[in-house]
């Protein structure tokens, strides 16, 4: 069976060749790609129900884990993260009260709302939102 890459090879030189690329380099890049994958999938809050179920945040290494991945906080690094929830309940789940917590799917569900509430209305800006009863109402003036 045939190993799919898991990054990009480097880019090609002017001169046509692929430069060559150190075993040490290629497992940085591998472990910045994992790492990032990761944290990312923290923004989502069912992961992190799953993530409470399958007890890894019982588990104190893993706890231990998520501290150190707070390294995604610095300049450097933070410019990679789409979901900036991730960050926040990064911070969060080094909290015990949060993590018990997860184990309830009405909190659970009230995370998810208020993140798709988030994403939707994020970009708008102030006082610009209309309700859906204003947008009605305009469109029915015209």
């Amino acid at each position: 069976m045939q190993q799919l890459p898991t990054i990009l090879p480097p880019p090609e030189l002017p001169d046509g060749t692929v430069p060559a690329r150190s075993a040490e380099r290629h497992a940085n890049l591998v472990r910045f790609q994992a790492e990032l994958e990761f944290v990312q999938c923290l923004a989502n809050p069912l992961y992190l129900h799953e993530l409470f179920a399958q007890k890894y945040l019982a588990d104190p290494a893993f706890v231990r884990y998520l501290a150190y991945l707070e390294y995604w906080r610095a300049p450097e690094y933070v410019r990679f993260i789409v979901y900036p929830t991730a960050l926040t309940y990064l911070s969060l789940l080094q909290t015990a009260p949060f993590r018990l917590m997860l184990g309830d799917m009405g909190f659970v569900s009230e995370l998810a709302r208020i993140g798709a509430r988030q994403h939707e209305t994020w970009r708008a800006e102030k006082g610009a939102a209309k309700t859906e009863s204003e947008t009605v109402k305009d469109e029915t003036e015209h």
